[in-house]
């Protein structure tokens, strides 16, 4: 990876990051109507939490992505 995706991908995070900071803070000041949006941040966050741990964990996934010619 060279420094400009860096760049860019530090972009796009920092700017995902504010968003959903900015939708969080938006259901919290819609509150009682804005639980279920709060319901629905915790959940998808808690699944991807899950896929993450998940694929760090699979040594066969690394071994292929390491070592087979594609």
């Amino acid at each position: 990876m060279d420094g400009y995706e860096k760049i860019g991908y530090s972009i796009l995070g920092t700017v995902a990051l504010l968003w959903i900071v900015g939708m969080i803070a938006g259901a919290i000041a819609a509150l009682p109507y804005g639980l279920v949006g709060l319901l629905v941040f915790v959940g998808v966050g808690a699944l991807f939490i899950k896929v993450i741990r998940e694929r760090l964990k699979n040594r066969e996934d690394d071994y292929y992505s390491n070592n087979v010619d594609r």
